[in-house]
């Protein structure tokens, strides 16, 4: 059996079992969230800490210090953005996350050259479409982020909405199958992880659905495509290596995010979330501007192989 189907396996089940065990046990919300965002934040976070490494294979005239010095710059950028105009900022994180998210799903199934049209129409499945979902639930979040209170939207119109965005994913790699750019294996694949992705939503809170994704789905998926990309460059590379590559920034990141929500000691959680995903948007940016890259010379290597 192939590595990558014993990845899956693994997901899947332990997807499976964290939430059964959420389902069985419903926890107190507060417990709940703390343990959804410990592992956001110290299994999630962690994919983006080998970010500095990466460069450095694609610029042997750049360094460390200058790496780091445009990532904060990038994301100084953008938190200013958030401050000025929240909503708008909020938007690009949401597309950007999304794109992001789809990239590293059609990589991680179907190893296809760059599509930008199907990153984003599986990152609107992925990111998007659970947001819709569960738009009631986050309200009281998205209104401590915008200036103006923002109205709930009826359940007919969430579920036609989130039905629309599948159908069109769907009906987009079905095009791509019948156009031999997808095999049929990777469609199969495709479209079993949106309905088990759907019905986590419908079944778990956002944050614990959204954190059993980004853990064991996004980041191991990511982290395991930055470790092959770095063997592939040198052939002495090994896990223990890659896991100290990701110490540094993953332990800087940790403290960094702790002390800066001590510091501002949110009121409730829903100012608590704010503050923890504009610190993720601040990471997502110059990260997933990087992975872009790293995906598209990975099949720019493939294809010189092939």
């Amino acid at each position: 059996m192939s590595s990558f189907f014993m990845t899956k396996y693994l997901q899947y089940g332990l997807a499976l079992i964290l939430g059964s065990l959420y389902l069985v046990l419903i926890p107190d919300d507060d417990v709940a969230n703390i343990i959804a965002l410990a592992a956001i934040l110290f299994f999630g976070v962690p994919h983006g800490a080998i970010d500095h490494k990466i460069h450095l294979k694609f610029s042997k005239k750049s360094n460390v210090k200058k790496f780091i010095l445009i990532y904060v710059l990038v994301g100084l950028g953008f938190l200013l953005w958030w401050v000025l105009m929240p909503l708008k900022a909020l938007l690009i994180f949401i597309i950007l996350s999304a794109y992001h998210f789809g990239q590293e799903l059609i990589e991680d199934n179907a190893e296809t050259p760059k599509d930008p049209i199907l990153n984003l129409s599986w990152g609107l499945i992925v990111l998007v479409s659970p947001t819709i979902l569960k738009f009631n639930e986050l309200l009281p979040t998205l209104n401590f982020i915008g200036s103006q209170p923002i109205s709930r939207i009826p359940r007919d119109l969430q579920l036609i909405t989130v039905l629309v965005i599948h159908l069109l994913g769907y009906a987009y790699v079905i095009y791509l199958f019948v156009k031999k750019v997808l095999f049929k294996a990777a469609v199969i694949r495709l479209i079993l992880f949106s309905i088990y992705l759907l019905l986590s939503y419908l079944l778990l809170p956002f944050i614990v659905a959204f954190a059993l994704y980004f853990v064991l789905f996004h980041s191991i998926n990511a982290m395991r495509h930055q470790f092959f990309w770095m063997k592939d460059r040198s052939a002495d590379y090994t896990f223990l290596i890659f896991l100290k590559d990701l110490s540094p920034f993953t332990l800087l990141t940790i403290v960094g995010m702790s002390g800066l929500i001590y510091y501002l000691d949110p009121a409730d959680w829903s100012v608590f979330f704010t503050y923890f995903f504009v610190f993720i948007s601040l990471l997502t940016l110059p990260h997933a501007l990087l992975f872009d890259e790293l995906y598209v010379s990975k099949n720019t290597i493939h294809q010189t192989k092939e």
